[in-house]
């Protein structure tokens, strides 16, 4: 006779004793001999432990296929519409929808649902698990708030049962999870705080849904910054993972996320014990290992060959900080060929460059994430302009340099080249930062109509409608605007849009125009409110907008109306351009 009782205890201090990897044969051994005794009760109760086993290790074509003979064999026994018939819904449910079958999964939540409903009269777990099954397959679907709802119907329910502490840690983990889903971090820290509390207050061991908990707990203390917290927690996790699961897809991914945070540590350590910029220390990284490799390797183009770091990053602007380092930030370079050259060696050399050490100074190179590989590495001198700006060498119209976006000529141009014994890449990125003053003016015009058009006139009429959105997006085109003529005026390039605001303190004209800026904008992040001020404060900087003009000898007229100023900015353009066609043409007699 086949002992179910036994069998399940046997089950239970496999898992406890940390042995779950030894649970699979066990399993199967027990169906033989249930079938052997011809004992479909304990067949199917098998069934079930096999059900959730094959889900729990990411096996679910097998957990799919064990909840079919369940369901089978309990339709042949008569269960069909059974409050047990039910739970076993619910089983193969939830294998439905680990497995990613999202449909099939809901269509068995309904069916169960109904079953409960009508056998239910008071409160019980199995409709608290129901609901929170049910919450998962929406958070997966992406409906949260159903999701949400759902989860506090679990939670009612568990609240009215008795030694229900598994069930409410379990319920505060899906919450938590959910509320990082919605971007609500500090509520769903909360619910993983609660949730571990009650787990490790258990007497009798960790329930296999701690490591859960513990995942994300650590989500948590991640994104609060407590990053040896969030490391320790993950730790944890992948032990109770392997205990109970062995290395399945969950022990995987907790993995990955320990691995990151450990690599965020690292780099916050470095990043607090070094005075170097990013520059620096791209170009200690070069001297030290890069040079060498390449006068040894290379030694016939060592003569031909550029070096430096230019384009994406905040390093290559010079404004990295302790923040930078948090991702993408580490040694590496860039080294530039011609494409005659580059068709000869690039491709051993780029091998050659990834074989420089993996780490320096405490950070990983560059050249070890997939963010760096596109950053740093070897480059075809007009490819990499092309990449940046459209364009593999400068533009020769002016129509081509009003293509060109302020931020990629920005990118192009920023950086510093540390060799470059034949000069081609630096002849190359000198162009780039030779646009026609004309063009200049000509985008300086269309700065200034944008903030006319913005800030001295729709924003005005949707403050008169009360339309609070169309405010709003008024200021933000005026602001933008407004940076844009700022940096047109100095003669330089805009930088990407998180750096427009620090790179302004750096230049010679328009500091007034800055402070006015940010005072604006720390007004409406005070919450002040998008017409309190706002409008006279606009004003103010297009008054001083006026001042710079007339001061660089770009208008005449004193005019507050930007719309006014555009027009004498073009007719200062159009000055200088028939001028520049009188030298050149001058030149040509000559």
């Amino acid at each position: 006779m086949f002992d179910l009782q036994e069998f399940l205890q046997g089950l239970d201090f496999l898992y406890a004793s940390g042995r779950a990897k030894e649970a699979e044969s066990y399993l199967k051994q027990g169906l033989k001999n249930a079938a052997a005794e011809k004992d479909d009760g304990a067949i199917l109760a098998v069934l079930n432990e096999l059900m959730g086993y094959y889900r729990a290790a990411s096996r679910y074509e097998e957990c799919i296929l064990c909840s079919q003979q369940a369901l089978s064999l309990a339709d042949a026994m008569g269960l069909s519409g059974t409050a047990d018939y039910g739970t076993m819904l619910l089983n193969a449910a939830t294998g439905y929808r680990a497995a990613g079958k999202f449909e099939k999964a809901e269509r068995l939540y309904e069916e169960t649902y109904r079953i409960f409903r009508k056998h239910m009269t008071g409160p019980d777990y199995r409709m608290a698990s129901l609901h929170n099954n049910l919450s998962l397959l929406y958070s997966e679907t992406g409906r949260l708030e159903d999701a949400k709802k759902e989860l506090e119907l679990a939670m009612d329910t568990i609240a009215k049962l008795p030694d229900a502490d598994i069930e409410t840690a379990i319920t505060h983990t899906n919450l938590g999870n959910l509320c990082f889903q919605m971007n609500r971090f500090s509520e769903g820290a909360e619910h993983m705080k609660k949730a571990v509390s009650i787990f490790e207050r258990m007497p009798d061991g960790k329930d296999s849904h701690y490591a859960s908990a513990l995942s994300g707990l650590a989500e948590a203390y991640y994104h609060e910054g407590e990053l040896e917290e969030s490391a320790r927690c993950y730790e944890k996790a992948l032990r109770e993972i392997e205990a109970y699961y062995g290395e399945n897809d969950y022990y995987q991914i907790t993995k990955r996320n320990l691995e990151t945070v450990r690599d965020l540590l690292k780099r916050e350590k470095a990043a607090a014990a070094s005075e170097m910029t990013g520059l620096e220390m791209a170009k200690a990284y070069y001297e030290a290992y890069g040079k060498k490799m390449i006068e040894e390797k290379f030694p016939d183009y060592a003569g031909r060959i550029a070096v430096g770091l230019v384009g994406e990053g905040s390093e290559c602007l010079g404004f990295d900080d302790a923040v930078s380092a948090d991702h993408d930030y580490g040694p590496g370079f860039c080294i530039w060929l011609t494409k005659k050259d580059y068709r000869k060696i690039g491709k051993r050399l780029q091998e050659e460059y990834e074989k420089l050490p993996g780490e320096f100074m405490g950070f990983p190179a560059k050249h070890r994430t997939e963010q760096g590989k596109e950053r740093t590495g070897v480059f075809e001198i007009g490819s990499f302009f092309q990449y940046l700006t459209g364009y593999a060498k400068a533009p020769k119209t002016e129509e081509e340099w009003y293509s060109i976006s302020e931020e990629a000529l920005r990118t192009a141009t920023s950086g510093e080249i540390f060799s470059d014994p034949l000069g081609k890449f630096t002849k190359r990125r000198a162009r780039f930062l030779d646009r026609p003053d004309t063009v200049r003016l000509e985008k300086l015009a269309v700065s200034l109509g944008k903030m006319a058009q913005a800030g001295q006139y729709n924003f005005g009429r949707a403050k008169k409608r009360e339309d609070i959105g169309s405010m709003y997006f008024a200021m933000a085109e005026f602001l933008k605007a407004a940076c844009e003529a700022v940096y047109l005026l100095n003669g330089t390039y805009m930088p990407f849009y998180k750096w427009r605001m620090r790179g302004m303190r750096s230049l010679k004209k328009g500091q007034k125009i800055r402070k006015q800026i940010e005072e604006l904008m720390n007004g409406q992040m005070a919450g002040q409110g998008v017409e309190e001020k706002a409008e006279e404060q606009m004003e103010a900087i297009c008054q001083l907008i006026v001042q710079e003009l007339k001061e660089s000898g770009l208008t005449k007229s004193d005019d507050p109306f930007l719309e006014i100023q555009k027009a004498e900015v073009r007719r200062t353009a159009d000055i200088r351009r028939m001028e520049k066609e009188e030298e050149q043409w001058k030149e040509k007699s000559e």
